[in-house]
């Protein structure tokens, strides 16, 4: 098999010899950063150090996964093209285009991947508008005392609650959110 490589090699122009050259060593990285990631052992602040702002819906265009894109794009591209028969200045025009494809559909992945994250922090203004049920009977007339259970943004959370209505509600009683008057009370009516 390396005798087969060696002459695939040799048989290659020059020119051919820099784009697969380019095109194999963006390879081996994209295959040491698939490991790296699928171990675990990947941090993106190593690793994407450069211009990467991922995390804020940014997109890192010199971290090092788009611009491994692009050299792998760059590289196979270009050698494909001057292997179709093309001249060097049109192999370097298709292979700078497709790597620049493979960089922005990297960047493009990041992003809609990093915007589907979650800190996980609880914010009760979400609640508003949802529908609950007491859990522990809410007095009349906005008297302190009872509890909601309540869910919102994917997520079950129980609240100390205030009642609009000038009857109780006793427990098991639906009932809509219309305020928050802190990070753990609400304001409910019930809804019938």
């Amino acid at each position: 098999m390396i005798d087969q490589l060696s002459g695939w090699w040799s048989g290659l122009t020059d020119a051919q010899q820099v784009f697969y050259g380019i095109g194999l060593v963006a390879g081996l990285v994209s295959i040491v950063l698939a490991v790296l990631a699928f171990l675990g052992m990947e941090h993106h602040d190593a690793v994407d150090a450069v211009g990467a702002d991922f995390d804020h819906g940014g997109g890192g265009i010199f971290s090092i996964k788009p611009l491994t894109g692009f050299f792998l794009g760059f590289g196979w591209a270009g050698g494909l093209a001057l292997r179709a028969g093309l001249i060097l200045p049109m192999a370097v025009m298709v292979a700078l285009a497709s790597g620049g494809v493979i960089m922005g559909l990297i960047i493009l992945m990041f992003r809609a991947i990093y915007s589907m994250r979650s800190d996980g922090t609880m914010r009760p203004e979400e609640a508003v508008g949802a529908i609950g049920t007491v859990y522990v009977t809410l007095p009349p007339s906005r008297a302190a005392g009872g509890q909601v259970i309540v869910n919102f943004s994917g997520r079950q959370e129980t609240f100390s609650a205030l009642n609009t209505s000038d009857r109780s509600l006793p427990s098991g009683e639906k009932v809509k959110v219309l305020q928050v008057i802190d990070s753990r009370t609400l304001l409910v009516e019930p809804l019938a």
